[in-house]
């Protein structure tokens, strides 16, 4: 059995290592132990380092909250670089920055280690379903050589285009996201107050030409059936959107939509903090409409 090594194992990563659970020895690295208890139990293999993963396999994914951390994770003191050998792919799912993307990639190639990138889009939901939305940057080669693996995680792989491309996407479409969710509230919100049913709102303008993914899947799944859990937090959301607005920045972009959002979605972090999930921006607009949109 081919052995996939997966290093990160949170709300995201660990549906999308489960999907390869199936199929392969998994190799795994987390600093969570019950994640990798969670694992262990169901076969896969725990290494204490990520050095003493890269020794026993060629093909590694990560899934980290941050660029800065899987800067750390390949190029620390026990990290990827100390034991991966030439022809290794590394690819990397965090929702991370273009930028620095490139420079490991780049320097990555130096020492015949293949880098690119790969985020995800559709939440745990989707990697579960498999049917989540991978996005690619990279060579055609690269793609074309991980591609296969890739389809034992979704249907939906992209070649985005070459390296740093996927993170580049992956920004605009977590920005465009929260613009659509921080209209749909305020549109939501209006609407109660002016005596409309929300779920009645919802599902009626879900056909029409407003939908978008708050009507699909935040307010029906996470928010009108009371759950509030929707696995993504307010201050991961931040920090996706504050990449898109460097890209902007760095590219002379005027993004009046985009920062509006954000200042929206600070509101939320001020009262309920980085870690609340993304669910508690329905709560801000309670207070502020002071209507209820929640059963």
């Amino acid at each position: 059995m081919e052995k996939i090594g997966f290093i990160g194992l949170g709300n995201m990563g660990t549906p999308l290592a489960k999907r390869l659970l199936k199929k392969y020895q998994l190799i795994i690295y987390d600093l969570d132990e019950n994640n990798i208890k969670y694992f262990t139990d169901k076969g896969a293999l725990a290494c204490s380092t990520p050095a003493e993963l890269a020794s026993q396999t060629s093909r590694i994914f990560l899934c980290l909250p941050t660029s800065a951390i899987v800067e750390k994770v390949v190029n620390g003191d026990h990290g990827l670089l100390k034991t991966a050998k030439k022809d290794t792919y590394i690819i990397d799912m965090t929702t991370g920055e273009p930028e620095i993307t490139r420079k490991i990639s780049n320097a990555l190639k130096q020492k015949g280690i293949n880098f690119i990138d790969a985020p995800v889009s559709g939440g745990p939901k989707g990697a579960n379903q498999g049917n989540i939305a991978i996005m690619v940057g990279g060579t055609k080669n690269q793609f074309s050589t991980i591609k296969p693996i890739m389809d034992d995680i979704s249907s939906n792989i992209f070649y985005a285009g070459e390296i740093g491309s996927g993170h580049s996407i992956k920004a605009g479409n977590n920005l465009l996201n929260l613009i659509c969710r921080m209209a749909t509230f305020e549109v939501i919100s209006m609407l109660v107050k002016d005596g409309v049913d929300p779920e009645k709102a919802v599902n009626i303008i879900q056909k029409s030409s407003g939908r978008n993914y708050a009507t699909e899947i935040t307010l029906p799944d996470n928010i009108l059936s009371g759950k509030m859990v929707q696995g993504f937090s307010t201050g991961l959301m931040q920090k996706d959107a504050g990449v898109a607005t460097r890209i902007a920045d760095t590219n002379q972009v005027e993004i009046p939509l985009g920062k509006l959002s954000q200042e929206l979605l600070k509101s939320t972090i001020d009262e309920f903090g980085e870690d609340a999930d993304m669910s508690n921006v329905a709560l801000t607009y309670e207070k502020k409409s002071g209507v209820k949109i929640r059963p």
